[in-house]
């Protein structure tokens, strides 16, 4: 028996579709409209009037108004040198494609870490200060009330420190760039990972020839591998765990199954943000399911198959936190709750909407005694108040989450070079990332500004695109992105989280602009034959005209 599309598949992609519409649309005209800015402002360097509200903080957001005419002319240039180069991109082979973007990255890369030197700080730090601790048999960091907080992080400490233990079997850990290296090598399998999936989904060697082209000339993500924060391990393991489902649902092959499974579990215990792609697989898995309600072996092993995505989604974590309290002898306690961070998205900031705020965190579970339930109790009550001001008060609803939208996706550069510029070092910075940190900071973030625009506006394209397309799997990037969208809607807004989707946006712009070309070439085609034919007969009348011309010398003489 065959499989067949059910009108729930429909039903869910054009949903996906139809949000994927509004989000992208919002986004990308306010891209042309404005930018937001991730600047450092020291001490009295503050702006304080009824105009500006930007407070003294090295973490600060500006909104900046964009001139719209140039914008839009250079978004049609990027159109056009994408439209220009396609026919170029024929010779090479996916394999090829894979490899030249790995290298170009894993270059580029490298030589940004070393010269960057940064050293991690803060909250990369305290994590990244715990692995290397725990790779010594050194567990007192467990006693910081920071790792009771926020449990969940031990899952990417115990990755860290597994990296560090292997790096120590070849040479002594003098510094942790080899994390940052690491995570360039990650970012290429993300690449190859998604030109893979750029391959399977959508049929068209057009399509992943572009995406190479587009991931060659994104910057952000390579700027950004000094940030060892489970960003970057968590993400490979997500896409590849989507590339083995996608395998598994068009080959039938129960292998894929497992390596899908225990890959995305992975990939939420290193990064628990990643469980908007655990949703995202689980939700194209169930719909799947409704085809083949006839088949039962097929639906016992989709069925099987959630249910075991679900099972070590849940236990990995769970076991990297047992795993350090049996280690150290210590427990951690309870942790601070979901609703939280939810309570916290909802309220106003020092910087943005709804970025961070340790009142609506940690100030208030240590006002209820560390006890989770009591917290969670206290941030229900907190979101009912806020949903209601938020009722009755629709104007300053209305800003407050535009705001908080832009202050996250709009900011183009997303904290890529903040990043290098604030962290600790482990000495000066070479002279390419000091002069890219300096001089020509506001250039880079120009071109990533543009750069941006044109991803935003091709994502929106291909969600218009995928709405007369027939295979649900087809919407697995725009139902990822659009998760991540409405998830820091509601809970913590920051620029640099949305790095993860600008990389999937940046694979999925070429089914966009792919769907475009498709549909203006003919209309080129036709009148570029024009030209040419009118060019041909000018040519030809201009030649004949000029053979049936008799030259006046040789003229017969007049009587």
């Amino acid at each position: 028996m065959t499989e067949k599309t059910t009108k729930l598949e429909h039903f869910v992609r054009i949903v996906v579709c139809l949000f994927a519409l509004f989000l992208m649309g919002v986004l990308t005209l306010a891209s042309i409209f404005s930018t937001t800015g991730m600047e450092i402002v020291r001490e009295g360097e503050g702006v304080d009037n009824l105009i500006l509200k930007i407070r003294e903080n090295i973490e600060s957001v500006w909104y900046y108004h964009d001139n719209i005419f140039a914008n839009l002319i250079w978004m049609a240039v990027g159109f056009a040198v994408c439209f220009a180069v396609m026919p170029w991109l024929k010779k090479l082979s996916l394999p090829k494609e894979m490899l030249l973007v790995s290298v170009w990255v894993i270059v580029l890369g490298t030589i940004w870490v070393v010269s960057s030197q940064v050293m991690p700080s803060e909250d990369s730090g305290t994590l990244a200060a715990a692995s290397e601790r725990s790779s010594r048999g050194d567990f007192e960091w467990m006693e910081l009330p920071y790792f009771s907080y926020y449990s969940y992080q031990l899952g990417y400490i115990l990755f860290n420190e597994m990296l560090i233990r292997i790096h120590m079997l070849f040479t002594e850990t003098r510094t942790l760039i080899f994390l940052e290296i690491l995570n360039v090598i990650f970012l290429a399998l993300i690449y190859d990972g998604m030109l893979l999936l750029s391959k399977l989904l959508f049929k068209d060697e057009k399509i992943h020839h572009l995406t190479a082209v587009l991931l060659l000339f994104s910057i952000q993500p390579i700027i950004a591998c000094v940030f060892v924060y489970g960003i970057y391990p968590g993400m490979v393991f997500a896409v590849w765990a989507i590339v083995f489902e996608v395998y598994y649902f068009q080959t039938g092959k129960i292998r894929f199954i497992p390596l899908s499974a225990v890959f995305i579990a992975v990939s939420y215990t290193l990064k628990p943000n990643y469980l908007i792609c655990l949703i995202a697989m689980m939700i194209v898995a169930l719909v799947k399911c409704f085809g083949v309600l006839k088949q039962p072996r097929k639906l016992a092993a989709r069925l099987a198959y959630i249910v075991l995505s679900c099972c070590l989604a849940y236990s990995l974590p769970n076991y990297a936190i047992s795993s350090y309290e049996a280690r150290s002898g210590i427990e951690l306690g309870e942790s601070i709750p979901m609703t939280s961070f939810i309570a916290m998205g909802m309220n106003e900031a020092g910087n943005a909407p709804g970025w961070y705020s340790y009142w609506y965190t940690i100030t208030n579970f240590e006002s209820h005694e560390f006890h989770t339930k009591e917290s969670s109790e206290a941030s229900v009550e907190e979101i009912k108040n806020r949903l209601q001001y938020f009722s009755e008060n629709k104007n300053y609803r209305n800003e407050f989450f535009y705001k908080k939208f832009v202050s996250q996706w709009n900011e183009t550069s997303y904290q890529s070079i903040w990043n290098n510029k604030v962290r600790m070092q482990y000495k000066e910075k070479g002279k390419f990332a000091f002069w890219v940190c300096n001089d020509a900071e506001k250039n880079f973030k120009y071109y990533m500004d543009l750069y941006s625009q044109l991803i935003f506006a091709g994502v929106l394209l291909g969600s218009f695109a995928c709405l007369r397309k027939k295979e649900l799997m087809q919407v697995f990037f725009p139902l990822i992105i659009i998760g991540g969208m409405l998830y820091h809607l509601m809970a913590e807004s920051k620029s640099q989280y949305a790095m993860p989707y600008y990389i999937l946006m940046t694979g999925f712009a070429a089914v966009g602009i792919c769907w475009l070309y498709d549909r203006i070439r003919p209309s080129l085609e036709q009148k570029f034959t024009c030209l040419k034919e009118m060019r041909g007969k000018h040519e030809q009348t201009k030649f004949s005209d000029q053979n049936q011309q008799v030259p006046e010398s040789d003229s017969p003489a007049q009587p």
